[in-house]
C-alpha cells in the first residue's frame, strides 16, 4: 500500500495544480471572466427586454448603465433589468451587485405623436412613441381591458420629448373614447389630442365630439367623429377607390377622369347613380381628387350635413400636397345655403431623397447636411410664379426633399435660406422668396426656431428672365447650415 501511495502522490499532486491552474485562470468566477459573463448576459437582457437605447459597461461585479434614456424612468427600468439579468449577488455566487445609471437625456422626438386605431372588426392597434416602457403596458393593459380581453397590437416605442402634464391621462381617456366608436382613431400629437371615426348614431356623435371639444388644458380636443359617407375616396397601397352615390353619370365620369389622370396607381369605381342625392360637395371632390391622388393613404368623403364633418380629408402625404389641396379646397365658396363645411386632417410624411442616399450624417453633421442641401438643389432648383416671389407648384417635390434633409439634420443646426433677387424685381425679391421657402417649411412640419431667411441682391450677370434658365439664375434659393456658434 505505501507503495501505491508514492504512486498515487504525483497523480494527486498534478490534479491539484490544474484545478488551482482552472479556478485561476479559466473559471468563470475569476474577475476577468466574470466580468465577461455578467457584461454579456446583462445586455442580451437588455436587447430582449427592447432596451435598444442601452447598454452596460462591467467593473468587475459593479454594472455601469450607459445609452441616451427616453426617460428617467426607462433609465430606472432599465437598471433593474440589469441588476436581475443572472443569478443572484455575492462574492462567491457572483452576479451583478451594483447598477450605475450614467445615461444621457435622450434626443426629444418632435412631434410627439402618439396613435390608436380600432379596426372595423374591433381590432385595436396601438403605435408611435410613449413617455416610457412602463406607461406603454399600462397602455396596453388599459386596452386589453376596454376590448374585453382582446390584445392590441403593439408597435409602440419609447421615445424623448413627450409634453408635459398628465400625458398619460390623455392618451388613456382618447382610448376609452375610440372604443367607443364603430370604428376610428385617436392620435395624440405633442398636446393635440384628434378622435376621429365612425359612429351611426347621431346623438353619440354629439356626445362624443362634445367630450373632445371639452378636453382641458394644456390639452386640446378637436374631433371628427362622422355619419356614414355618401360619397368617398379611398387612397391606399392598393390603389384609389371611388365608392359611394353620385348624381348623375357626367358626375361620375368627371371623377372618374381626374382621378385617373393623376393617380399613380390602379383606380377603381365603385360609384352609383342616385338622381336625388345633393350635389353641393362635388366642386369639393373635383378640386380635391387631383392632390388626394398623392396621398399614400387616406380618404376624402361627403358626410351628411346634421352636424357632422361635412367634407373631410384624413391621411398621410409628402406636404406638398397636403399644402396644395388646402389651397385648392379654401378657393371654393364657404357660405351660403349650400354651403359645405370642409375639415382636413392630413399629416405630412417625408419623401425618399436619392440625391443624398450616399452621404454619411453621422461623421460630420454640418458638413454631411450642407452636401445634402446642395446636392438636392443642384438637381431640382426652386422656381417661382409669374410674380416672383410666391412659389410655383412645379417645385413642390423639391420642397418635400428639402424638408426631408432637413429632418435628418441634427436639432443643434440651423438653417439659413438664403434668396437671390433678379434685376427686372424688387431689390426686396431676394428677401421675399426666402421667406417664401421658409414659411413653406414651418408650415409643412418644419422646426421654426431651426430657420432664417436672408435675401441678396440681383446675380451681377444679369441673367435673363425670358428663358427657364434665366429664371433659375435669378430666382434661385440657397441654403446654409450654420452651428449656434456661427
Amino acid at each position: 500500500m505505501k507503495m501505491l501511495d508514492y504512486l498515487l502522490a504525483p497523480v494527486a499532486l498534478v490534479g491539484l495544480v490544474a484545478t488551482g491552474w482552472w479556478g485561476l485562470y479559466q473559471s468563470p468566477q475569476r474577475p476577468a471572466n466574470l466580468a465577461a459573463q455578467l457584461e454579456q448576459d446583462a445586455n442580451a437582457a437588455l436587447a430582449r427586454n427592447g432596451y435598444d437605447w442601452a447598454h452596460v459597461r462591467m467593473n468587475g461585479q459593479r454594472a455601469v448603465l450607459k445609452g441616451a434614456a427616453p426617460s428617467e424612468d426607462a433609465a430606472m427600468a432599465a437598471a433593474e433589468t440589469v441588476l436581475r439579468s443572472t443569478w443572484g449577488g455575492g462574492v462567491v455566487v457572483g452576479g451583478v451587485t451594483v447598477v450605475e445609471v450614467a445615461v444621457d437625456p435622450g434626443k426629444p422626438v418632435s412631434p410627439f405623436v402618439w396613435r390608436a386605431e380600432k379596426l372595423a372588426d374591433g381590432r385595436i392597434i396601438l403605435s408611435g412613441h410613449v413617455p416610457s416602457r412602463m406607461i406603454a403596458s399600462q397602455i396596453e393593459a388599459e386596452a386589453t381591458r376596454l376590448s374585453r380581453g382582446q390584445t392590441p397590437e403593439n408597435r409602440m416605442e419609447v421615445a424623448a420629448g413627450a409634453p408635459g402634464g398628465n400625458w398619460q391621462g390623455v392618451a388613456r381617456f382618447g382610448l376609452g373614447l375610440l372604443t367607443e366608436l364603430d370604428s376610428g382613431e385617436v392620435r395624440l400629437s405633442d398636446n393635440t389630442l384628434r378622435v376621429g371615426g365612425t359612429e351611426l348614431d347621431a346623438a353619440e356623435r354629439a356626445r362624443l365630439s362634445a367630450q373632445v371639444s371639452a378636453l382641458a388644458a394644456p390639452y386640446r380636443g378637436v374631433p371628427l367623429i362622422k355619419g356614414l359617407p355618401v360619397w368617398t375616396a379611398t387612397q391606399s397601397a392598393n390603389g384609389l377607390v371611388l365608392s359611394g352615390k353620385v348624381a348623375s353619370d357626367t358626375q361620375r365620369r368627371d371623377l372618374i377622369g381626374i382621378a385617373q389622370a393623376h393617380a399613380s396607381g390602379e383606380v377603381t369605381d365603385r360609384m352609383e347613380i342616385a338622381p336625388d342625392m345633393p350635389d353641393n360637395w362635388i366642386a369639393l371632390a373635383e378640386a380635391g381628387l387631383p392632390e388626394f391622388a398623392r396621398f399614400r393613404e387616406g380618404e376624402m368623403g361627403f358626410y351628411p350635413a346634421d352636424g357632422d364633418a361635412g367634407f373631410a380629408v384624413e391621411g398621410e402625404a409628402p406636404a406638398s400636397a397636403i399644402q396644395f389641396l388646402k389651397e385648392d379646397l379654401s378657393g371654393l365658396p364657404a357660405s351660403g345655403p349650400d354651403s359645405v363645411p370642409v375639415t382636413i386632417w392630413a399629416d405630412p410624411t417625408d419623401v425618399e431623397v436619392p440625391e443624398v442616399a450616399a452621404i454619411d450624417f453621422a461623421a460630420d453633421p454640418a458638413a454631411a447636411c450642407q452636401s445634402a442641401f446642395d446636392a438636392v438643389l443642384a438637381a431640382n432648383p426652386i422656381l417661382f410664379n409669374e410674380s416672383g416671389i410666391g412659389l410655383s407648384r412645379t417645385s413642390g417635390a423639391a420642397l418635400d426633399k428639402l424638408l426631408a434633409v432637413s429632418h435628418l439634420c441634427p436639432s443643434e443646426l440651423l438653417i439659413e435660406i438664403r434668396g437671390q433677387g433678379d434685376p427686372a424685381a424688387d431689390p426686396a425679391s431676394g428677401a421675399a422668396r426666402a421667406e417664401a421657402v421658409m414659411s413653406y417649411l414651418a408650415a409643412a412640419g418644419g422646426d421654426r426656431q431651426r430657420l432664417s431667411a436672408v435675401g441678396y441682391g440681383p446675380d451681377p450677370s444679369g441673367q435673363s428672365n425670358d428663358n427657364d434658365g434665366g429664371q433659375v439664375k435669378n430666382r434661385r434659393i440657397g441654403i446654409r447650415v450654420l452651428t449656434r456658434s456661427d
